[in-house]
């Protein structure tokens, strides 16, 4: 299969040539036609000039010698050659007798006929068998006397095809001069293709370092920029799949080694009967713990897919909120944190589904104890606009860098492990909670409070018709 470079240069030189051919033709055409439109204008002006030169001879106004001589010099000056004629037809002068090509004496007469019939005649005479031998005709009638002037076509033609191969050259000159030309233009557009055939085959190969250095900016150099922002967001979720899975590993690894501990101890006899209820159930909250984040990956790769069923119906948000904190209510005052809610008592109700509301709030309630400090309190609000129920949460923990504030949401992202160990998780509850969100029209965004703390705010749409049934 030939290269896009090859096929860009034979285009290229192929619509030269074509161009060079076509021009040629074209202008040997229309050269041949101007040559031949000057030689009849400029024959008939002869023709006319020899008119009144034979009407002053025949008037007796100028002398044999003179006429003759008259006749000859505009033949050489004009490049028309003359046969006079009689009323009878018959020859009485011509100016090169020797001329090949010349018209007969039957074709003479039969001019001079049609000449005296119409007073005047152009024409162009070719021979069947000898193209060299055609004449253009020009012939006028007078009294007494018929004067016919004639030019071969073939010196017409000659300084026509004089010029047509100075085209011609000229022609494959340019052809011959624009190859290089083509070549530096095929290569122009066709070597960035190359630098992003071997930047994807690196990609393809898992190496999402690749870059492509091109600059410029028109279409080509726009979709090399894409490339590379690919490759920049390729190698960052790559980045944060391997993050995630020492993550998950070590989420999974923890529970899994407790739960083995636990099981060999009582197994072999180390445990005491006595304390074997306790070890059970801690071997039971690390199965739970296990489970919650088999859950929350099933939870991420349905929505990913759309296969994650929702129940949609009529419910009062500000009620579901009531709900959720007293759900979470144990799980503050474990750690010494106060839930101050706030809400807007209010029988208005959005369409949605509670299950997966309550998923979320729990997620973000969660989230604020956890980053709060002992004897802290987690700020919880809600309201109505004209078009939308609101909520926000806000903690008095240490907030968030102001660099991971834009990648918070990002499925995977734990943000700095050094800064956040005794935090650190899966990074997959806020991943799912904006993907619930959004699904039910709405949006969720965080910023950092004035002095610390941070502050997660939820809007969803009161007529939330993209899912309504």
């Amino acid at each position: 299969m030939r290269s896009i470079f090859s096929k860009i240069l034979a285009f290229g030189l192929g619509s030269a040539l074509f161009t060079a051919i076509a021009l040629s033709v074209f202008l040997g055409g229309l050269f041949s036609d101007y040559f031949t439109y000057k030689y009849e204008v400029a024959q008939d002006k002869a023709v006319k000039e020899a008119k009144d030169l034979t009407k002053r001879y025949m008037r007796g106004q100028m002398t044999s010698t003179g006429y003759n001589r008259g006749i000859q010099l505009i033949d050489r000056l004009e490049k028309t050659h003359f046969c006079i004629l009689d009323s009878s037809g018959k020859l009485l002068f011509v100016t090169d007798p020797d001329i090949n090509g010349a018209p007969t004496d039957e074709m003479l007469k039969h001019l001079a006929g049609e000449t005296r019939r119409g007073g005047k005649l152009t024409r162009m005479l070719k021979d069947p068998d000898n193209s060299s031998l055609d004449i253009l005709v020009t012939s006028v009638a007078i009294p007494k006397a018929t004067i016919i002037g004639f030019t071969l076509i073939a010196d017409i033609h000659e300084p026509v095809r004089n010029i047509v191969h100075l085209v011609w050259l000229a022609a494959l000159g340019a052809f011959v001069v624009s190859i290089i030309p083509t070549y530096l233009i095929s290569r122009y557009f066709t070597s960035p293709f190359t630098k992003m055939n071997q930047a994807a085959l690196k990609m393809g190969q898992g190496d999402f370092s690749a870059r492509i250095s091109i600059n410029r900016v028109d279409e080509i150099g726009r979709l090399a920029q894409t490339l590379d922002y690919m490759a920049i967001q390729l190698e960052a979720i790559e980045q944060t799949r391997q993050e995630f899975l020492a993550n998950v590993s070590h989420e999974l690894r923890t529970p899994l080694t407790s739960i083995r501990g636990f099981a060999q101890g009582i197994l072999d006899g180390t445990v005491p009967a006595a304390e074997q209820p306790t070890y059970l159930a801690r071997i039971y909250t690390e199965a739970e713990r296990l489970s919650e984040i088999v859950d929350d990956l099933l939870t991420l790769a349905r929505l990913s897919s759309g296969h994650l069923q929702f129940n949609w119906t009529d419910i009062a948000p500000a009620a579901l909120l009531s709900e959720v904190v007293e759900i979470c209510g144990p799980v503050a005052t474990e750690k010494n944190v106060k839930l101050d809610l706030s809400a807007a008592n209010s029988d208005k109700t959005i369409h949605a589904d509670p299950q997966r509301l309550t998923q979320v709030f729990v997620n973000i309630i969660d989230n604020a104890v956890k980053f709060s400090p002992q004897g802290g309190v987690v700020h919880i609000q809600s309201g109505w606009t004209p078009t939308d129920f609101w909520v926000k949460f806000a903690d008095e923990g240490p907030g968030i860098p102001a660099g991971e504030l834009p990648n918070i949401f990002d499925r995977f992202y734990v943000g700095n492990p050094s800064s956040k160990q005794e935090h650190a998780g899966t990074g997959l509850g806020l991943a799912i909670s904006k993907l619930l969100v959004e699904k039910h029209g709405g949006t969720i965004a965080v910023r950092n409070r004035n002095p610390h703390g941070c502050e997660f705010t939820i809007n969803l749409p009161i007529n939330n018709l993209s899912n309504a049934i």
